[in-house]
């Protein structure tokens, strides 16, 4: 993390009234060689003089080991500084930062809080107690990332900033920074005790295990599930690599033209960083040139990155008038003279007082970068800006949520190229990275990132309405916008369509039958759930949601009683709450195509048995009627007036009107009624007055489809063809919104056929107005001829004309229906 630190500064002399073992220690803590001023600090302390000077060499010994990222012992040492009398309440604020850096949330805002009595007026301390206990909500809160060490690659060194090389068309090269033993720049780094950096490179060799997947869709992994071969020097020649530090590099666009950091050391005197660009000639690398950024070629400048059309290059600084410790620059590349031009900061939306550093542009159009200023949750924190036309930022910046951010350093987010989100790499000190050499704290690691599967498995008991017991073996389909599947299931009911078969962002329709049951339907939708709802499956590396599904089946062997049909006293006209119940009739024989039901009105005994039958048909007649008006062929219904003659009984499980004042068994006869109080007698000839229906039968043939004849002739099955030719194939207008395959069972079809014949249907949702073919075998040549299918979203009917190269007016008066439909997929328009 040192890398741009490196500004050109002056070593300075000591105070001469200062111990020559402080002096000594002051003097490389001035010069960044914090690695060196540890342990001349340690050995100062013991010279110090008096409570300032003793805490004076603990505040250093503590920005010491802050600035090599070993936060628990400086959070210990600027503890001991406070203690020891320290002045600058500064280095509480510090040892706040150090105890979030760690994760230790509590305990950090405690801390601030001593800060805040320190500094009543400062709001540094109210900003940093409400961005810990955001992390604490982040952490709580898990976004639907995973977040994987990439072992193969790291090292106890430090290991970070990845880029993609190798072919445009490949993203199993990778390219990133190491400051390991094998270094070209093999000096001893006085900042960190580490090797130089230089850049490496690794390929992915095979899959070591898989994530599953369903639907027979091309298996996605993570990176961290790949083996990646042991990293070795990008430039063993020494050209690109070099004796002095290599950092951050990116690709122009055709990856061709390399741009890289180079630190120049020398004789630990720190000379700046600066932008070189290089590229391959055969096997070997060109010889670098350090690219002038606005004319100064003193600039402080490095961690580049290209834009996707390589017209802006991002870069990070602490010169150019810097707002904070390193910001974020912009500078656009002029064709005619060949260079690059001024460079413009990115202004407050993205820089701070603090660092931001490593700016990488995706194609999502957003420009990823790390930061220590904004409001995090700990170090050094990703967030993401949308970029305008300008190369400037527009918009709020984002903070990346856990785990992707946590409480340490997280840096260098860099996704596969494209416009997805989907896999990336990001560079990270935290909890699981490995051990620097010798040392107890975390090393900077490469880390995968992947968006984990989001899965769903959809389940349930199919039950028995009336004994409220499973039934066997019943058969359950999925229907789908990419078909049906059909499972049978088990001995006790239960049922599941697992991952493989349910995906996300869907609308489904699930259908259960069995024979001598009623066909039902329910609706489950993978649509809309926050990934707080998902339970994470660690074993098979995605996260699961259970939808759960139960329904009943009623018995065709018994009627089945219609909750809210009723009538005004002595009237037949259905009221609100009736039309909603028989709705629900529409729906059992649309899903049941073969059965025919008697529509049975009861009364109480109150009134004459001739006015009660009389009464129940004129209501029987009106829900048939009513059913009618829905579309329900009349050939499937009879109304039945049953009067008083068949008093209900009370059966098992009962759960309508007036359950809590009866029991199992109970028959609502005359007399049985009238032993009991006022109350009840009303809530029980109300019992009575229901509506219900029963099946008739179960082998109704609907019209357009026929039995299959036991034997015919040939000539028959000739001339039985010619006739069906010569037929035009039945076209449905839907009155109300059907779903497919109710519509396919009609016409007795599977949902696949029925799809098919209508010209896939694909994006389609059922709508009033939609027309549909009925007919496996019906001709369509006259319909298809002269009508137009409506395959795609946001046209009208001038787009149509234009395509059909017709006359708008034409098109209105042909389709004079379209006045009061709206044109959407699968919509025909008829042009001749």
């Amino acid at each position: 993390m040192s890398f741009l630190s490196y500004s050109l500064k002056a070593q300075t002399g000591g105070d001469p009234k200062l111990p020559k073992e402080i002096e000594k220690a002051y003097k490389a803590f001035d010069a960044e060689e914090y690695f060196y001023a540890v342990e001349l600090l340690q050995d100062a302390y013991n010279e110090a003089k008096g409570r300032d000077q003793k805490s004076e060499v603990l505040f250093k010994l503590a920005e010491s080991y802050r600035m090599m990222n070993e936060y628990a012992e400086a959070e210990r040492n600027y503890n001991k500084a406070i203690k020891v009398g320290y002045r600058d309440p500064k280095a509480i604020m510090l040892r706040g930062d150090m105890l979030k850096a760690m994760g230790e949330y509590e305990e950090a805002i405690e801390v601030y809080q001593e800060y805040k009595k320190e500094n009543p007026t400062d709001s540094m301390a109210d900003e940093a107690i409400e961005s810990t206990r955001k992390a604490i909500e982040r952490k709580n809160k898990p976004s639907q990332y995973q977040v994987d060490n990439m072992k193969d690659i790291n090292s106890p060194a430090m290991d970070f900033s990845v880029m993609y090389g190798g072919d445009r068309r490949e993203n199993d090269v990778i390219y990133f920074v190491s400051s390991r033993d094998e270094s070209v720049g093999g000096d001893e780094d006085s900042w960190t005790g580490e090797s130089f950096m230089d850049l490496y490179t690794s390929t992915a060799e095979r899959k070591s295990r898989g994530r599953r997947r369903g639907n027979d869709e091309e298996e996605e992994v993570s990176y961290a599930d790949l083996k990646w071969s042991t990293p070795v020097l990008l430039d063993e020649e020494e050209i690109l690599n070099s004796e002095f530090h290599e950092g951050t590099a990116t690709f122009d666009s055709r990856k061709k033209e390399l741009y890289f950091t180079r630190c120049i050391v020398d004789d630990d005197l720190r000379l700046g960083c600066g932008i070189y660009k290089t590229e391959m000639q055969g096997q070997s690398w060109r010889e670098p040139e350090r690219q002038i950024i606005g004319g100064d070629t003193m600039a402080n400048i490095g961690d580049p990155c290209l834009s996707l059309d390589d017209k802006f290059l991002y870069f990070v600084s602490d010169d150019f008038n810097s707002k904070g410790a390193h910001d974020i620059f912009v500078t656009e590349y002029d064709r005619r003279s060949k260079s690059w031009g001024k460079p413009r900061n990115l202004g407050t939306k993205v820089n701070t007082s603090g660092s931001e550093r490593f700016p990488i542009v995706h194609g999502d159009g957003f420009l990823y970068f790390a930061s220590n200023g904004h409001p995090g949750m700990g170090g050094l924190d990703i967030y993401k800006v949308k970029l305008g036309d300008d190369g400037m930022p527009e918009g709020d910046v984002i903070h990346l949520e856990f785990p992707i951010n946590s409480s340490s350093d997280d840096f260098a987010l860099v996704w596969e190229p494209g416009s997805d989100t989907k896999k990336g790499f990001l560079s990270s000190n935290r909890e699981g990275a490995k051990k620097r050499y010798g040392s107890k704290e975390n090393s900077d690691d490469i880390w995968s990132v992947y968006r984990t599967p989001l899965v769903f498995n959809i389940e349930g008991v199919v039950i028995d309405s009336e004994e409220k017991t499973p039934i066997p073996e019943a058969t359950v389909t999925l229907d789908g916008p990419d078909g049906s599947i059909t499972i049978t299931a088990d001995e006790n009911g239960y049922y599941i369509f697992d991952d493989t078969k349910v995906m996300e962002n869907v609308n489904y329709t699930l259908h259960f039958s069995k024979k001598q049951y009623l066909a039902n339907t329910g609706e489950v939708t993978t649509i809309g759930f926050e990934i707080d709802a998902f339970e994470y499956v660690p074993s098979a590396g995605y996260f699961i949601k259970r939808l759960t599904l139960n329904k009943e089946l009623d018995p065709i062997k018994k009627p089945i009683v219609l909750p809210n049909v009723f009538f005004d006293l002595g009237k037949w006209d259905l009221r609100p709450e009736a039309m909603s119940a028989l709705d629900s009739v529409v729906t059992i024989l649309d899903n049941n195509p073969n059965i025919t039901i008697g529509m049975r009105s009861h009364t109480d005994y109150r009134d004459s048995e001739d006015r009660n039958n009389w009464l129940s048909k004129k209501r029987a007649d009106t829900c048939v009627n009513y059913l009618i008006s829905k579309g329900v062929n009349p050939k499937r219904l009879e109304a039945q007036g049953m009067g008083e003659s068949e008093p209900f009984t009370i059966p098992k499980n009962y759960d309508g009107y007036g359950k809590e004042h009866f029991k199992e068994g109970d028959q609502l006869t005359e007399r049985f009624i009238k032993t009991l109080s006022a109350e009840k007698q009303e809530i029980g000839n109300q019992i009575n007055r229901r509506t219900d229906f029963k099946v008739l039968s179960d082998d109704f043939v609907p019209e357009g489809a026929e039995d299959k004849p036991k034997a015919a002739d040939t000539d028959a099955l000739i001339q039985a063809g010619r006739e069906n030719e010569a037929k035009p194939g039945e076209i449905l207008v839907m009155k109300r919104p059907m779903s497919f395959g109710a519509l396919a069972r009609q016409a007795n079809m599977n949902i696949r056929e029925f799809k098919e014949l209508n010209g896939g249907l694909r994006g389609v949702r059922p709508f009033v107005g939609l027309q549909v073919k009925m007919e496996k075998d019906g001709n369509y040549q006259e319909w298809d001829a002269t009508h137009y299918q409506v395959k795609r979203r946001g046209i009208d009917l001038g787009d149509i004309a234009k395509e059909l190269d017709i006359d708008e007016e034409v098109l209105e008066e042909l389709n004079p229906e379209l006045e009061e439909i709206d044109i959407q997929p699968g919509l025909w328009i008829r042009y001749k």
